[in-house]
């Protein structure tokens, strides 16, 4: 049986047990004798306003909240020790802090009433999962300090009472008090002064869509950002913000860019978070983060990164989640992957349709070699379920071939049309909803392919083929045998180089997206006799030859 004391101090509870569990931390109620019962409230939180002390960490947390149904208590995500002051509609209110929930209770209110509660926070310096989550100071490129406040999915407790669910859009209001010297920077319509900036998103006036806490709860700050405009195209205003030894945007073509918002806005609608469209480079984990018109790029672009330009397509990846992943978010946790596997792929298609050549090719190489390594799914069916750290870095190289094998299967322009179908409206979206709109816009049954390559608990298996040839005058038969030792069969259609001493020809072996075979089979014309076959030589399908030794990939994942 656990021993339970409790001790009055300054204006707090601490409730503790014997067991040296963490204390339960009650605050000084000031309800009448009516309100004593817990009525808890249902609801979402629609709007945060958070204000913000750079030089202290004190935050005073707000949101306001539509309630389903009436009562007296509102809890909400925290992973903080506790709370103080915590209001509920402007009267002072209780508050218990407790398995990662802050309880907030006042007096009693109906079902739809307004709702508005604050609770003051402090912040530590602390970063989580070796990651830029919670708040942190680095020593930027030039000698600066760069101020980071972020909370990731799931992490926005570490900076205040929340709704982590990634699926919730909300609107947000900022307001940070800095020293004077500092250049802050925040989500939505920025509005900077000289000791305060504030920002505002998803609050109409041109201030943009609504956003999940995961990409909108966060600020960023450096004495030593300069201001740069850089182009204007489709409506935005691109603005770069780096130090002195920055040089992200003097690596990238304005042209380039502004084709890319032309091309991007074409394909899924005007730009949805405004008019002003900032890019800052910083000493980052990731190499970008996709806050809404607010994107930080890692500050040793383009010399980071696995692409051939790797300025350019951390870019634009990012840019893409401004749609992909904030405007349109993920349903859960899980479904994670779509939203990676989509900025990925719209990226290549920019670099090989309009990019110099090569660069679509190194996008490909690189995802094929980091696809083998996968130990997830895209969307994994464990049971339990990983968390999100455990698997998201393997959804980068399987999500992009995802697409691209598809591409093979179904043609680009259908693969397009289901993401753009997929990404009309805003809102939360799951990868199971992402192959019903590739269906409606392809007219194809795609569940089997979704469940050899997408869904699946453990770590996926590399498909294996068999590749023989057999030769009639200048006619080379090609077949390709599945030798999986699961039985899968891979939806997919297979690229083989058939080579000859001077001239070779690509054979297109194309099993469906539902192969009732294990084996099928192309011809091709060759001249001369042939020497030897080479798999995917374009890299464009994830999968080893049978007999061939098994080689690691020689890159790693590196994190978007």
């Amino acid at each position: 049986m656990k021993r339970f004391a409790s001790v009055w101090l300054g204006g707090w509870w601490l409730v503790g047990c014997a067991t040296g569990a963490e204390p339960e931390r009650t605050s000084e109620s000031t309800f009448g004798a009516d309100d004593l019962t817990h009525r808890p409230v249902s609801g979402n939180i629609t709007h945060y306003d958070y204000a913000f002390d750079l030089a202290t960490g004190h935050a005073t947390a707000g949101f306001e909240v539509h309630a389903a149904t009436g009562g007296n208590c509102f809890s909400a995500g925290l992973q903080l020790p506790g709370v103080t002051g915590a209001t509920w509609n402007g009267a002072a209110a209780s508050a218990t802090v407790a398995s990662n929930a802050a309880q907030i209770c006042g007096t009693t209110i109906a079902s739809e009433a307004p709702l508005t509660i604050t609770a003051g926070v402090t912040i530590p310096k602390q970063t989580f999962l070796n990651l830029d989550i919670g708040f942190s100071t680095k020593r930027d490129m030039s000698g600066g300090n760069f101020t980071y406040l972020m909370g990731w999915v799931g992490g926005c407790g570490h900076l205040g009472p929340c709704d982590a669910a990634p699926s919730r859009l909300a609107s947000y209001h900022f307001q940070v008090t800095h020293a004077p010297t500092e250049v802050v920077l925040c989500p939505g319509a920025l509005t900077p002064g000289v000791g305060m900036t504030q920002c505002s998103l998803g609050m109409g006036g041109g201030t943009g869509a609504l956003a999940p806490t995961y990409s909108a709860f966060a600020l960023a700050s450096d004495p030593l950002w300069q201001r740069r405009p850089f182009v204007t195209a489709a409506g935005v205003d691109v603005v770069f913000y780096e130090v002195p030894a920055g040089r992200i945007a003097s690596f990238l073509d304005p042209a380039s860019v502004a084709g890319f918002l032309t091309w991007i806005t074409g394909l899924l609608g005007p730009y949805p978070y405004g008019t002003e469209l900032r890019y800052a480079g910083a000493p980052t984990r990731w190499l970008g983060f996709e806050h809404p018109a607010n994107i930080i790029l890692d500050q040793k672009l383009p010399f980071s990164g696995p692409y051939q330009d790797s300025g350019m397509h951390a870019l634009m990846h990012e840019t893409i989640h401004q749609w992909a992943g904030d405007r349109t978010t993920i349903a859960s946790v899980l479904d994670f992957g779509w939203k990676e596997a989509t900025a990925e792929y719209l990226a290549y298609v920019f670099e090989d349709e309009q990019r110099p050549d090569g660069e679509a090719a190194v996008t490909l190489q690189y995802w094929s070699a980091v696809s083998l390594d996968a130990a997830h799914f895209i969307r994994p069916t464990d049971q339990p379920a990983p968390a999100l750290q455990d698997f998201y870095l393997d959804v980068y190289g399987p999500g992009g071939m995802m697409y691209v094998q598809l591409e093979s299967l179904l043609g680009r322009p259908a693969v397009l049309a289901g993401i753009q179908r997929f990404l009309t409206d805003p809102g939360a979206r799951s990868v199971d909803d992402l192959r019903q709109a590739l269906e409606l816009a392809s007219g194809t049954n795609l569940a089997p392919y979704f469940n050899a390559w997408v869904f699946g608990a453990g770590k996926p298996e590399v498909p294996t083929f068999a590749i023989a040839t057999s030769q009639v005058g200048n006619q080379v038969h090609v077949t390709v045998t599945q030798q999986n030792p699961t039985n899968k069969r891979y939806g997919c259609k297979l690229e083989i180089e058939v080579r000859g001493a001077t001239t070779s020809a690509v054979a297109l072996v194309d099993f469906g997206v539902a192969p009732a075979s294990a084996t099928a089979s192309a011809t091709v014309t060759l001249a001369e006799p042939v020497v030897d076959t080479v798999f995917e030589p374009r890299h464009r399908a994830i999968g080893r030859v049978a007999g061939a030794p098994a080689v690691r990939a020689s890159v790693t994942p590196w994190p978007l």
